[in-house]
């Protein structure tokens, strides 16, 4: 399947490139094009990141589970989007999450041997990808130092910010009240409590088992 120079120049990894450039990376780059139904998986919890797999077309369901699949977070994003760079070298080599089509959706991937090549070949491609990597390191690092309220409405909120990838878009939380007061090692009426006033202040939907928070930049 032919990918055009405006298809690519959306990409994160290949931002700020001359037309030149991204001319040349459409005849001498081998990109695997695929494109997936909406509902179908295409990336399973546990793959072996063998490509770095970006999308230019659709919105994924982003599926992250605790170790024990007690739960899990669901997050919505839209394309274009760069799948675990970080996955793709170190110690740990396999998808976190699962990577669902919300619709119909493309995806461009670049094998480990190629994406070196262009490495080489290109600063810019190595800064966007360092960046991309940066930027999650950076995101996950604040975490642990952020003020520590035991207000029940706050732990949840930083329960829910601390499991998502993307500090943006909709966020659905699939647990139990019970097995959130567990995690948080509060009550579960003081969750219950808490997640009410939420609902109220229009920040979550409520629904058994589900917490749905339409845009976590609101809550």
């Amino acid at each position: 399947m032919f990918i055009s120079t405006d298809d690519i120049k959306r990409l994160p990894l290949f931002t700020g490139m001359t037309e030149s450039q991204l001319a040349d990376i459409t005849t001498t780059t081998h990109f695997n094009i695929r494109h997936h139904k909406r509902g179908s998986t295409y990336i399973k919890e546990y793959d072996a990141a063998q490509s770095l797999v970006l999308t230019t077309h659709g919105w994924t369901d982003i599926n992250t589970c605790s170790d024990n699949h007690g739960y899990r977070m669901v997050e919505r994003v839209d394309s274009p989007l760069m799948i675990e760079p970080d996955k793709l070298f170190g110690l740990t080599t396999n998808y976190l999450s699962s990577y669902v089509a919300q619709t119909s959706c493309d995806t461009l991937s670049i094998s480990k041997e190629q994406l070196l090549s262009l490495f080489a070949q290109h600063l810019i491609v190595r800064l966007n990808f360092l960046n991309a990597i940066s930027r999650q390191t950076q995101h996950y690092e604040s975490l642990p130092w952020q003020g520590n309220n035991t207000d029940p409405s706050h732990c949840i909120t930083n329960f829910i910010k601390h499991r998502c990838r993307y500090p943006y878009g909709r966020k659905t939380l699939y647990i139990t009240m019970q097995q959130l007061a567990d995690e948080l090692n509060i009550s579960r009426l003081e969750v219950s409590v808490a997640l009410n006033q939420m609902q109220q202040q229009e920040k979550i939907i409520l629904r058994r088992g589900i917490i749905e928070v339409p845009a976590l930049q609101i809550l």
